[in-house]
């Protein structure tokens, strides 16, 4: 696989996520109305994720994977639409759009993102009642997104009042975004059969993956005094190098998987971007 090959791969997985997320909701209702805006666009990276995990182990992808992926896209979106509320991050735009809150409240923020999380749990029920080869993939990725993963990530994002060094932030990270991306990588093992190594290593993937992911968020931003940031607390050089450490960390857990070439890729183009 070369560079466009793997550009090939995530922007026409990218096409087929998109599509399944607009036909998936009708076109009439407000709930769906917002629902389809904040699940609308970015770059589909942890679908792919699933989607490219599983194609490690096997020669083809079901409906259900790609039912799995568009699941796990939903619980991304309304993590989003959750942490842009002015109780949390308060942020007015995303993707360069109105984030949802602004667009059209408070209220329906919060109820849109209560309805992706619940619509994400139904795929995923669906999927598992019709082939019960992804119920611990499916429970895997509902863990992954609960008060064990993510809502715990957010909440040591908002205490972050307290002293924060390298251990508390790549904890944050750790929940808020390698737990997702382990969600993606793992349930699609999981739905393989994989063996407890090779989950493991994935697993060790993901982690490291997810902690580059946020650290080169860190290295784009221009103001972040008042926010967790990596280069509050080591200088860039520093923050560089231990960026480098963690894409070998990344690269070396999937060294040894066949077909493993387009996660391979994805480490240098998360870790690289300019955006």
């Amino acid at each position: 696989m070369n560079k466009e090959e793997f550009i090939k791969i995530l922007n026409n997985n990218k096409k087929d996520i998109d599509e399944r997320v607009r036909s998936y909701f009708p076109k009439k209702g407000l709930i769906n109305e917002t629902m389809t805006y904040a699940a609308d666009g970015g770059k589909r990276i942890r679908a792919s994720l699933y989607l490219e995990s599983k194609k490690m182990f096997s020669s083809s992808l079901s409906e259900e994977d790609y039912k799995m992926a568009l699941a796990i896209e939903l619980i991304h979106a309304y993590s989003l639409v959750h942490d842009d509320l002015p109780a949390m991050d308060n942020d007015d735009y995303r993707r360069g759009m109105e984030s949802l809150h602004k667009k059209y409240g408070e209220d329906l923020a919060i109820l849109t993102g209560d309805a992706l999380l619940n619509e994400a749990a139904i795929i995923l029920f669906d999927v598992a009642i019709i082939n019960n080869t992804y119920l611990k993939s499916s429970k895997y990725i509902m863990e992954r997104a609960s008060k064990r993963g993510m809502i715990q990530g957010q909440i040591l994002d908002l205490r972050k009042d307290i002293k924060v060094d390298k251990s508390y932030l790549l904890e944050v990270y750790s929940k808020k975004t390698s737990d997702l991306f382990k969600a993606a990588c793992i349930g699609a093992a999981l739905s393989a059969k994989a063996s407890h190594r090779q989950i493991e290593l994935l697993s060790l993937y993901a982690e490291n993956l997810g902690l580059a992911f946020q650290i080169q968020d860190d290295l784009l931003e221009d103001t972040y005094d008042d926010e967790l940031n990596i280069l509050n607390i080591m200088t860039k050089e520093e923050a560089i190098n231990l960026l480098d450490s963690i894409n070998k960390d990344a690269r070396d857990a999937i060294s040894n998987f066949s077909h493993n070439e387009f996660l391979t890729y994805l480490i240098d183009y998360l870790s690289k971007r300019s955006y």
